[in-house]
């Protein structure tokens, strides 16, 4: 069974190297810090970063060639695989207050030499970010990283781990808002830093987007750019560490703009979302030939009769939302079993229990139903032990459950 984590979004496609993925997903968040040694240093030093670094495997991919770690931000940082980042300030009068302080959060933020994404990859990913200088936006900060700059994200946990961090009281974006944007996080930055509505102050606003990923992943968010540009060191320039080519006077270099309008090509999904819960296209079906053509689906259902089948709609995944869900528990059953099926409009649903030669066992419902959610219940205790298929169908559309039998 293939499983994956659900806290932070994307730590496991970003951070955790393959070799490492099964073991990450079956450790709990409780455990991440007791294991601190063996993934810390992707955190710290993330595999992708070397494949925007010219000092590696810059060369490597060339569609990255617009992302570039910062090795020189001010003058003075680097941010590359093998430096130090902001740890060369340990101990500095300078932190003083802020989060990068050992008497505010120990070493959580700034563990160790030769750990320079500490400071923004391994809170983005693993801790939250604490609303503490740095981390605000660079907007009235006069150019001094530490100093205090205007309110952004505060999804702070400082017991570490991969835990889910969504900070409610952030409201959500509407989708009609003229600033509404699919870089979600990112893009509420360049709000903060360039627009005026925001960046004439350094308060706390509710910037549009800021409901974005990481805080809390909307559907509507390009993850695979916002992780992209994240690992690039967009947030150690949206916090004022800017990149290399920063001269002293307009922060909006070329640099950064080739990290700000970089595009992967993917700009779309192959099918539009639903209007209703739960909002995600349906996925293709494996039978479907390579171009996803739903009218090529072949005709075979794995793991399905085909007594099964013939009674079963070949064909039940569309680019619009189902007219006819169709779900059961518990299941495997013992005595009782339960059917909850919905209907998006009026029609009416057969729903007939099979076992696994395809004879009939049992009507559990055969009438017209209004729009809505509905639920049957019925006694299994005497059915023989084995595997049962339920078929619903409302005239246009079928659906099948398998049942087992205990």
């Amino acid at each position: 069974m293939q499983v994956s984590r659900l806290g932070m979004p994307l730590t496991n496609e970003a951070v955790i190297p393959i070799g490492y993925k099964d073991l990450w997903n079956a450790l709990t968040p409780y455990q991440d810090l007791s294991k601190l040694s063996l993934f810390g240093p992707y955190f710290y030093r993330p595999e992708l970063s070397l494949y925007m670094d010219d000092h590696f495997f810059g060369g490597a991919i060339p569609a990255l060639k617009p992302l570039r770690i910062q090795r020189n931000s001010l003058g003075a940082f680097g941010f590359g695989n093998d430096q130090n980042g902001l740890y060369g300030l340990k101990g500095n009068p300078a932190l003083a207050g802020t989060a990068l302080d050992d008497a505010v959060f120990g070493n959580l933020l700034l563990p160790a030499a030769n750990s320079p994404r500490s400071v923004d990859f391994w809170p983005i990913f693993n801790t939250g970010v604490p609303n503490v200088r740095p981390y605000q936006l660079a907007t009235g900060k006069a150019g001094n990283p530490l100093a205090a700059g205007k309110p952004f994200i505060n999804n702070f946990l400082p017991n570490g781990g991969d835990m889910l961090r969504l900070n409610m009281a952030v409201p959500p974006t509407p989708r009609n808002d003229p600033k509404f944007s699919s870089e979600g996080l990112v893009y509420a930055a360049v709000l903060g830093l360039t627009d005026p509505a925001y960046n004439s102050n350094s308060s706390l606003q509710f910037i549009p987007n800021m409901d974005g990923f990481p805080n809390g992943r909307r559907l509507e968010d390009d993850v695979t750019l916002i992780e992209l540009q994240a690992t690039s060191g967009v947030v150690l320039a949206a916090i004022g560490l800017w990149y290399d080519d920063f001269n002293g006077s307009n922060p909006v270099t070329p640099n950064l703009l080739n990290v700000l309008t970089y595009r992967t090509g993917v700009n779309a999904n192959d099918a539009p979302f639903k209007s209703s819960f739960p909002y995600e296209a349906s996925p293709w079906a494996g039978t479907h030939i390579c171009d996803c053509d739903e009218t090529q689906s072949t005709s075979s259902k794995t793991n399905i009769p085909q007594e099964i089948q013939k009674k079963t709609n070949s064909n039940e995944l569309g680019m619009s939302a189902p007219g006819l869900f169709l779900m059961t528990y518990p299941n495997p059953t013992a005595e009782t079993n339960t059917i909850r099926y919905r209907v998006e409009t009026a029609s009416p649903v057969n729903i007939v229990v099979y076992d696994i030669q395809g004879k009939e066992v049992k009507v559990l419902v055969n009438k017209k139903h209004d729009a809505g959610t509905y639920t049957t219940n019925w006694t299994t205790k005497n059915l023989t032990p084995g595997i049962y298929y339920i078929v619903a169908d409302n005239g246009k559309e079928q659906k099948t459950v398998k049942m087992v039998k205990d």
